[in-house]
């Protein structure tokens, strides 16, 4: 039997039954590949319904037929800035009585979003069935009936500078969108989909409205219902909201503009600060409903596929590039299809540039290989598979064919893709990647003297909410304000689940109702805790090394088979595990878990892949250097924990240095001493045969032995003390704000959920106390949140991030000050206990809606230390907190008086004074160069004189036998700064061999060498 219930009437009867009964002015269109069209005969609103009845929830998506593309110089933007005005309420649902449509969303547990691009703009959520009419009904409303006032208007457009600030912040989205304006020079896609800062902010209410009034009518969009809900019932209440719409009274205004022919190539380059280069070369494309589209689908896997990739094979594989990557959008026009790069420190643009197109000149002298193209073709079948597990998925993907023109381009491109020769491949790309149509950019860094990340964020849609904190992992405050927690729907994977213990691996699996497609997530503990201290790479290199080919077969043959397959695999070390997770088709079971058990077994450790990968990894922490979230993330770690906890992040020259000196025998000993089935889970989920499952891993994992157990012994949280940090990150339009504190508390504590519940009031949702306040009502940011991480198996910590522009800087402080102190003095109701109950009890369930989701969920909590049926008991737990124990748990676990306080970006001026109450940091390092790895170095003490401060630090030698390769090794603390300016004398105690220059220290035998020189000094720092 299949989860939740059985199909109780086959499609057939459902689709004849609906067929019979349609409502007065609804007509059938067409049925294809189970989706049935439909359009109201009044207005022209198309419907497209998708009905899974064994799905517990359902997505609801209007998708409206206006993006950038319908904008004008001097309006740019107005559509994504009318997209955030949709959230501010009509006239019959509105924030003054908690009816919005946000509101309402997370009052139910929706998961709810909105999106900007070139060609469309979009609104959905994804929801439990029950309340597909309800939302129906709020998108109706919203169609004509948006209040567009203008302080709604003032507050949100600080939130938009703010989005538009972030975007700037990463050189490399700038760099997409400086091509796309210099390739388009008639057509409106020159324009930047959030558009160009000056329009943005001479945008008016009215300017709006005549937008609103000419593009939001039903004949210009389509209504996409996906997953479980009841047909006769979402058709009524299609009829009965929309059919009171009336159609445009003029006619929708059409982009007639045609882009003319460009005669030869174009180039630009943008030079910021940054450490990273980085090369794109973008050839015009046909518009998205092509029929050339079926071959540049292929093209664009068989060139920028990861692994088998052609650029990953001429660039990545030689260590000339950290990543490479495609991108190619299928627009309503034709568009561009791009091909990049990101250089390694060994790379150079020139060179960078001409590799790429010598792939590109390859492909259309010689085209491609039959098997390379069956394996591209296994790819995109395999992923029109996937792309079809949870509801959401699929009307995603939906909303991008309306976009380009014809929703049925959902359900042909992939037969098309089918069809494509190898004679189409050459034709297709001589004709569209000609040099005369291309349009080069480099991004050069200029590197500044600070240590200033670079984020991979893509030139794709513009999110109402940032998809990071509000996307799909997010359980999003407050269900329907009719239902209560004792209604709060429940869920049922424990009677649907399956457990053994095979080949020493504990196995789980739960039957979900998806054809063909199942989710792995597995772990076992070879983490980086794991990673000795002065070598904290050592566990992440290793897992890197999985895929980089085995004993038996090499990194392309690996990936070329699961290629074929359609299937999966990856790799990645957390900070307590070796994780691994994938996807494949249920025939598929065994060859997949032969491959995993391959990689995980016996890996061949190639040193010169080694060396490639090592070269990509540097490229990668040198971009971590200029993103002000990574360096504010990492230093907060810094400040809570000490060196050798889980959580704590070590800095980046020191990562670096470290990559560099570990070696392909370091890996092999590490693999050797921890990999193993000892502490191995595997939990599987979707369509599951657990006799066949069962008997793929016995058969692939039989007689592996070894590995460890999960350290119970590990440092101490830091205690927690007023302290701040300032980091100043040159050419930023946006800065990194954290506030943290350590709780001490573990997520298997009874305190956990009461605190989770009050944290989740504060700053867990878009409509919590802190985005009400500071986005909503103030305007100050574009995201702000808090929460608790850290807690799998140690006790964790508290944080809240925010993000401002440096000049808002001192007014988002406060106002984040502000709400906290009233939430933490003087509490939370029970009201908003209850309405965060029965909204996370909503939220949970639709966050289960896909095989990898129930996977991910399972193996998080049995990671953690629960039954796997928790996944069932963990909303009963919810149902059962009050808001005296959320009171209770808040005040126990912060302290107001103890933050640590981390900002980074361009600040004002590189040392702003603090904030009162919080006392400045200066931060102590020491390097050393030792014989052999077996040696440490500590700061023991540091004294303040009146003219310096004396930084005294021990050198210790383990004892064991070590290689005799020259090591670094290091130390770091953390003391109160002082305003005076004092010299740093450095001594070092211990050091036993009489080579190496180190002209700022100065070695002793003994404290005895200072005599009485420090009897006045003032010891600030001991060990």
């Amino acid at each position: 039997m299949k989860l939740f219930y059985t199909l109780a009437t086959t499609y057939t009867f459902a689709l004849c039954s609906a067929l019979s009964a349609l409502p007065q002015g609804i007509e059938h269109i067409q049925t294809l590949d189970g989706i049935q069209e439909y359009r109201l005969s009044d207005n022209g609103l198309r419907v497209l319904l998708m009905p899974n009845p064994g799905l517990p929830v359902a997505t609801v998506m209007v998708t409206y037929k206006v993006g950038a593309r319908n904008e004008v110089a001097g309006t740019t933007g107005a559509t994504h800035i009318l997209e955030h005005m949709m959230f501010k309420g009509t006239d019959r649902f509105n924030s003054s009585d908690g009816s919005d449509y946000s509101s309402e969303m997370e009052r139910i547990g929706a998961r709810s979003n909105a999106t900007t691009y070139f060609d469309r703009t979009n609104y959905y959520a994804t929801l439990p069935s029950e309340y597909v009419a309800h939302t129906i009904e709020l998108e109706a409303d919203r169609m004509r009936n948006l209040r567009i006032r203008e302080e709604d208007l003032a507050s949100e457009m600080t939130v938009v500078r703010n989005e538009y600030e972030r975007g700037e912040n990463n050189p490399v989205s700038t760099l997409i969108k400086e091509i796309y304006s210099a390739a388009f020079v008639a057509h409106p896609y020159t324009h930047p989909t959030i558009g160009w800062r000056s329009d943005i902010e001479s945008t008016s209410p009215e300017k709006l409205r005549a937008f609103y009034n000419a593009f939001y009518w039903p004949e210009n969009a389509v209504l996409t219902v996906i997953g479980g809900f009841d047909t006769d019932a979402t058709l009524n209440a299609v009829q009965q909201f929309y059919g009171a719409v009336p159609k445009a009274p003029h006619t929708i205004p059409e982009v007639e503009t045609i882009e003319p022919k460009q005669l030869g190539p174009r180039r630009l380059i943008i030079e910021r600060s940054g450490q990273v280069g980085v090369v794109m070369t973008a050839f015009k494309a046909p518009a998205g409903a092509h029929e050339d589209w079926a071959a540049l689908a292929l093209i664009e896997q068989i060139v920028g596929a990861d692994k088998t990739g052609r650029l990953y094979r001429a660039l990545e594989d030689q260590g000339k590039a950290s990543s490479t990557f495609t991108y190619a959008p299928q627009l309503r026009d034709p568009s561009l299809f791009t091909l990049g790069a990101y250089l390694t420190a060994e790379a150079t643009h020139e060179e960078t540039e001409a590799i790429i197109l010598n792939e590109i000149k390859k492909l259309i002298g010689g085209g491609v290989t039959a098997d390379e193209l069956a394996r591209a073709k296994s790819v995109i079948q395999a992923n029109t598979v996937y792309g079809r597990d949870g509801p959401y998925a699929i009307a995603n993907q939906i909303n991008e064919a309306i976009a380009m023109g014809d929703w049925t381009n959902y359900v042909n491109l992939p037969k098309a893709i089918q069809n494509v020769t190898a004679e189409e491949i050459k034709r297709v790309a001589a004709k569209y990647f000609v040099r005369n149509h291309s349009t080069t950019g480099w991004f050069v860094p200029q590197q500044s003297s600070t240590v200033a990340q670079l984020t991979h964020s893509s030139h794709g849609p513009h999110y109402f909410r940032d998809p990071a904190v509000f996307g799909p992992s997010h359980n999003a405050p407050e269900t329907n304000a009719h239902a209560s927690a004792s209604q709060a729907p429940l869920v049922d994977f424990s009677s649907h689940m399956q457990r053994a213990s095979i080949a020493g691996i504990e196995i789980i699996a739960i039957d979900m109702p998806i054809q063909d497609v199942v989710s792995f997530v597995g772990s076992f503990a070879a983490g980086e805790t794991l990673s000795p201290v002065d070598a904290p790479t050592l566990a992440g290199l290793t897992a890197l090394m999985l895929d980089k080919g085995t004993k038996r077969n090499d990194r392309f043959a690996i990936a070329e088979r699961l290629d074929t397959l359609g299937a999966g695999i990856g790799f990645s070390a957390s900070a307590h595990s070796l994780g691994f997770s994938g996807q494949f088709l249920r025939e598929d079971a065994g060859a997949v878990m032969g491959l995993l058990a391959e990689q995980l077994r016996e890996p061949a450790f190639d040193p010169e892949v080694l060396e490639t990968l090592k070269s990509r990894q540097g490229a990668g922490l040198l971009q971590a250097i200029d993103n002000p979230d990574y360096r504010a993330n990492a230093q907060v770690a810094r400040l809570l924990y000490p060196q050798g906890h889980p959580n704590y992040s070590d800095k980046i020259d020191v990562l670096i240095e470290d990559l560099k000196a570990t070696t392909i025998a370091d890996i092999a000993q590490f693999h050797a001493d921890h990999y193993g089935p000892k502490s191995m889970r595997l939990v599987f989920a979707g369509d599951i045969d657990f006799e066949q499952l069962t008997a793929a891993v016995e058969f692939a994992f039989e007689g592996w032995s070894g590995g460890v157990d999960y350290p119970t012994e590990l440092p101490a949280q830091l205690k927690n003390n007023q302290q701040s940090k300032r980091i100043y990150i040159a050419d930023k339009t946006s800065v990194a704000v954290r506030y943290a504190q350590n709780t001490g508390i573990q997520r298997t504590d009874d305190d956990y959920i009461p605190f989770m519940l009050g944290n989740y009031i504060l700053g867990g949702s878009f409509n919590s106390r802190l985005m009400q306040a500071v986005r909503k009502q103030q305007g100050l940011t574009y995201s702000i949140r808090s929460g608790h991480s850290g807690d799998i198996l140690t006790p964790g910590n508290w944080s809240l991030s925010a993000s401002f522009s440096p000049a808002l800087l001192d007014q988002g402080l406060a106002a984040t000050e502000a709400i906290f102190t009233e939430w933490y003095e003087q509490g939370i109701n029970p009201t908003e206990v209850q309405k965060a109950i029965d909204t996370l009890s909503g939220a949970y369930l639709v966050g289960l809606s896909t095989t990898e989701s129930v996977a991910g969920q399972v193996h998080s909590f049995v990671q953690r230390g629960f039954d796997p049926e928790y996944i069932d008991k963990y909303p009963q737990h919810l149902r059962a907190v009050t808001a005296e124990q959320v009171n209770r748990t808040i005040r126990q676990h912060l302290k107001p008086q103890q933050h640590t306080l981390v900002v980074a970006g361009s600040l004002d001026t590189p040392q702003e004074a603090e904030p009162a109450g919080i006392q400045k940091q200066q931060d102590i390092a020491i390097r050393l160069d030792t014989p052999d790895a077996g040696w440490s170095i500590e700061i023991d003490k540091v004294y303040r004189t009146s003219e310096s401060l004396v930084v005294i630090a021990q050198l210790q030698h383990s004892g064991d036998s070590a290689a005799a390769v020259i090591s670094t090794v290091s130390d770091s603390v953390s003391i109160p700064s002082t305003d005076q300016a004092l010299t740093m004398r450095y001594y070092i105690l211990g050091k036993t061999w009489d080579w190496g220059v180190a002209p700022d220290y100065t070695f002793i035998d003994s404290m005895d060498a200072f005599g009485t020189a420090l009897d006045q000094a003032e010891l600030i720092h001991k060990k």
